[in-house]
């Protein structure tokens, strides 16, 4: 088929996908014949998610989630199959159900943007989903507002872990799905990520427990922030007492003897996300709470990273408080040091269940893991997504009819 009918073809995927049709795979393997790359029939399928998401419903926009970690995904697989993790995703973001409208355009505003900034949080806080969208999208198309933007949203999202604190790890995977499309229509594919973010289920008694911690004393998180003293066995065997501790409050403040001790904020990020891993591992069957720990532990990473304000210290503590529980004894079967396979192959495994099957887990965790396990080398990681893969649900007859499309 000639080169010359892609647009029409991506286009068919895009409506296929906005109106929840079945058939939006069959679409999105026509295009991919026609040589459509498949971060290109990614880009398709989050607008049709993007412009029939209802800005009022505070329904958590899953599919676009879903989609990001589906294009980092491509960038692990073997080539030939790149497209399979897009395939899934978009059948999974068919499958959710959509206005039947597009939702209206929304007004978006300009103006100095450290002022925008304080007003979208402000915004966000009362709720305020017009102003919100306006503010946000404002600055998101702008090169050198971007930044801005992006640690401004995800600082909304660590003052409020309603759902667990899905809020944060569903707008870090929505901007991540934004960069690897080019933020090519950033605005339309962010939009459900700040209205979630502002009529979502709210819960802010997390974010109010780390305050009144750092508010029995002068904090100065500036300082605490830019420390960078790598983790080391002392310091490891802190971090397991830091993820058992007996409060959310005794678990903040030994994370804050950490970082003054000079350990490097970065390095416990990278300790929590190998707690969580170690208890999705020992955890009983398809446990998904266990998942989401880890989940919001790899998203607070990103945003430590991300950011370099003081701020971005909020990452750490939720995640530490998100993480805490008590600690796991791995099995006697299960050595740490164990070698990992191949990446491209984990990754190909994970994506080989439907999304329907699994609410998307799979894709999901084999992004964060292979993400995280790149950091930090920790065998704990990949196992606990093999683990995770070989207990999901069954289902692997899109894979098995895709066949083809994967060559000899």
């Amino acid at each position: 088929m000639a080169v010359a009918a892609l647009p029409s073809l991506l286009t068919e995927v895009e409506t296929a996908v906005g109106a929840s049709r079945p058939d939006a795979v069959d679409a999105a393997v026509k295009a991919f014949r026609a040589k459509a790359p498949p971060l290109e029939l990614a880009r398709a399928a989050a607008r049709g998610v993007a412009t029939h998401y209802d800005p009022a419903s505070g329904v958590a926009p899953r599919s676009l989630a879903i989609l990001g970690a589906a294009s980092n995904l491509t960038s692990v697989m073997e080539p030939r199959f790149q497209v399979l993790p897009v395939l899934q995703a978009i059948a999974y973001a068919a499958s959710e159900r959509k206005p039947a409208v597009p939702a209206k355009p929304p007004l978006v505003v300009s103006g100095e943007v450290t002022h925008l900034g304080r007003s979208f949080l402000f915004a966000v806080r009362a709720g305020d989903v017009a102003e919100a969208e306006s503010i946000f999208l404002g600055m998101v198309d702008e090169d050198w507002e971007r930044k801005m933007a992006g640690d401004m949203l995800f600082r909304a999202a660590l003052e409020d872990m309603g759902e667990g604190g899905r809020k944060l790890f569903l707008s870090v995977k929505t901007w991540q799905l934004a960069r690897s499309l080019g933020f090519k229509g950033a605005r339309t594919i962010l939009r459900p990520a700040v209205d979630y973010l502002v009529k979502g289920p709210r819960d802010r008694t997390a974010f109010d427990t780390i305050l009144a911690v750092l508010g029995k004393e002068w904090v100065d998180l500036e300082a605490l922030s830019s420390g960078g003293r790598p983790l080391d066995e002392p310091g490891r065997k802190r971090m397991h007492l830091i993820v058992s501790a007996p409060s959310d409050a005794a678990c903040i403040d030994a994370i804050l003897a950490l970082l003054r001790d000079g350990y490097a904020a970065s390095v416990l990020a990278e300790g929590l996300v190998v707690a969580a891993a170690r208890r999705l591992l020992t955890a009983k069957g398809y446990d998904t709470e266990a998942a989401r720990r880890l989940l919001f532990a790899h998203a607070s990473r990103f945003v430590l990273n991300f950011s370099r304000t003081g701020e971005r210290l909020y990452a750490l503590f939720q995640a530490a408080l998100r993480v805490r529980s008590p600690e796991p004894a791995l099995k006697p079967d299960v050595d740490p040091r164990t070698p990992v396979a191949k990446l491209d192959v984990i990754a190909n495994l994970a994506c080989r269940d439907s999304p329907a099957a699994n609410e998307g887990y799979n894709l999901l965790l084999a992004d964060a893991c292979i993400t995280e396990y790149a950091a930090t080398k920790a065998a704990p990681i990949v196992l606990a997504l093999a683990r995770m893969s070989e207990a999901s649900p069954k289902d692997q007859a899109a894979y098995q009819s895709w066949a083809s499309l994967f060559g000899p």
